[in-house]
């Protein structure tokens, strides 16, 4: 990072100051180590710079500044926060997008916002930080009216975990000073609460109630403080915080232990993570949960039981007891057998439905309450554009849920407690911790669906940094229209697991396995179906046409 140059000049105050402020501020003909100070408000200093990377002119703040161009600073292209916290404003009067700097250094545009390009900061003012016990009520509907959800003294990582899965209409501010951010990770809008009450979103400055808020309390920046600022990791925000929250409706609710006994593991990155954290979590605060490893081998040389190595060094590192169910003792076929069969394209088709009925097979058979896996935010964004564009509205419904419940007999419920960590957090974290883990890509996934989703989905990333948690967002806000007929769940008249039709995915993937017509249970072909339950022998051209593979 370049040397920054020592500020040029300074800003004086322009506009009004908001009520109940009283701040000054340095200029080019007073010094405020000069002035007389009012007490607890002498420290605020920020330095905006008109380039990025803290170049060209610079200019300092020690007090509000309503219209920034009307003081003379041009752009602003990086800031530097000696000592906070600041609320930057879209428009001039502090008015529009608001943008909350703690203590630390800002070199570019993205450092100080993720819901999209910005760098028409016009107006600046000190937040007035109150040190004493933090408190915030957040209810349901306008008015303080409906569930509410009161949160003391820490950050709130996640509103859902705490059983609070409603919209925020209105917050009461009792204590303390608040940032609420639009989306989980600290990303999205964001929102300055101080003490003081707020009837309706658009007070707070939302256009709508925000169903992805989170809550962090600003006390690091303080004057005199020594932390770190808005741009430390987020990672270690939260790990060395506890939250203290309670979700109510009349009045206070205890919160429900969620039991995560199962852990799926697969030896990756994301799974290796889950199971690190969960144990660590587990033993900090007591939780009293069982948990295993579950491990599904797929039966693919030169991939998975390598991987399987890395999981039986996890069991002994992390002491956990670990249950390895194969898709050969489950099905009679390894995925080897299958692509030799299948060929190189759809053979992701039989090896997501086989895992998914072998994860809860295993499940059974090891009598668990929950399944957690590592599905991280990417893989629900590229689930959520898989759907859209097989337009499968039964599983876009269900695809970004951060839990689920029993869909029936033989479904244990699921959990994907790092659906808003984005891959790459996951790859630090990883890094960092020195886990141990496998890296390597199956070799039968070049060719999958997913894939062109991945690719899409990282090119709109470099031109819109928060479209990973846009895509998701919006895969959660959607909903079936009234009317629309959707599948009933049934059970599979073969195996008895989970289906909406009279045979289950995998029964039908494997039937067209044993019959030498790999491609049975692919595509459009459920009209033969109703052969595979009767026994009724297929015609020549309907067996030609389901033989042949394709590579």
């Amino acid at each position: 990072m370049a040397a920054r140059p020592a500020p040029q000049d300074t800003v004086g105050a322009v506009g009004t100051v908001p009520p109940g402020a009283s701040f000054t501020m340095a200029t080019d003909h007073q010094n405020p180590a000069s002035k007389q100070q009012q007490p607890g408000t002498s420290a605020f200093k920020l330095v905006i710079y008109e380039q990025e990377n803290f170049q060209g002119r610079c200019h300092e703040l020690t007090g509000p500044c309503n219209n920034l161009q009307e003081a003379g600073v041009e752009k602003v292209g990086s800031i530097l926060v000696l000592c906070g916290p600041w609320v930057g404003y879209e428009q001039t009067g502090c008015k529009g997008e608001q943008y909350v700097f703690e203590k630390g250094e800002y070199p570019r545009w993205d450092s100080w916002t993720n819901s999209r390009r910005s760098d028409t900061i016009t107006a600046f003012r000190p937040i007035k930080v109150d040190s004493q016990e933090h408190k915030i009520v957040l209810y349901e509907n306008p008015s303080f009216a409906g569930k509410k959800i009161e949160i003391i003294d820490d950050d709130v990582p996640s509103f859902h975990a705490h059983g609070y899965q409603e919209k925020v209409s209105s917050v009461r501010v009792q204590s303390g000073t608040w940032v609420g951010y639009q989306y989980p990770g600290y990303r999205g809008y964001q929102y300055l609460f101080e003490k003081g009450e707020y009837k309706d979103s658009t007070e707070f400055g939302a256009q709508i109630p925000q169903i992805h808020f989170k809550l962090k309390s600003l006390l690091d920046s303080l004057p005199g403080s020594s932390g770190a600022g808005q741009n430390a990791c987020p990672v270690q925000q939260l790990c060395q915080k506890s939250c203290c929250a309670k979700a109510s409706q009349d009045g206070p609710l205890s919160l429900q232990r969620m039991l995560f006994h199962c852990v799926r593991g697969g030896g990756g990155k994301d799974s290796t993570v889950l199971a690190h954290v969960m144990k660590v979590l587990n033993e900090r605060y007591s939780y009293g949960l069982d948990l295993m490893l579950l491990s599904v081998d797929e039966g693919i040389t030169g991939y998975r039981d390598d991987s399987l190595e890395t999981v039986k060094r996890n069991q002994e590192q992390y002491e956990l007891p670990l249950k390895i169910v194969s898709y050969e003792e489950l099905y009679g076929w390894t995925m080897d057998a299958i692509v030799k069969q299948v060929g190189m394209k759809n053979n992701c088709t039989f090896c997501g439905v086989f895992r998914r009925q072998a994860l809860d097979r295993g499940a059974i058979m090891l009598k668990v309450d929950k399944i957690c896996t590592g599905h991280n935010a990417d893989d629900v964004a590229e689930t959520v554009l898989m759907n859209i564009l097989r337009g499968d509205i039964a599983r876009l419904r269900r695809c970004t849920a951060i839990s689920t419940s029993s869909e029936g007999d033989g479904v244990v419920p699921r959990c994907k407690p790092l659906k808003y960590a984005y891959e790459k957090e996951i790859v630090l974290y990883a890094y960092f911790k020195k886990l141990d883990y496998f890296s390597t890509e199956c070799i039968y996934s070049p060719n999958a669906y997913r894939g062109h989703a991945r690719t899409f989905l990282k090119d709109l990333e470099s031109i819109r940094p928060s479209s990973i948690m846009d895509v998701i967002h919006s895969g959660e806000n959607l909903s079936v229209r009234d009317g629309v007929k959707m599948p009933v769940q049934g059970t599979c008249s073969r195996c008895g697991y989970i289906s909406s039709q009279a045979l289950c995915k995998a029964c039908v993937l494997l039937e067209g396995l044993n019959r030498g017509l790999p491609k049975l249970g692919i595509g459009k072909h459920h009209r033969l179906h109703g052969k595979l339950l009767s026994q009724e022998p297929l015609t020549e051209k309907e067996e030609k046409k389901l033989r042949a593979p394709e590579f």
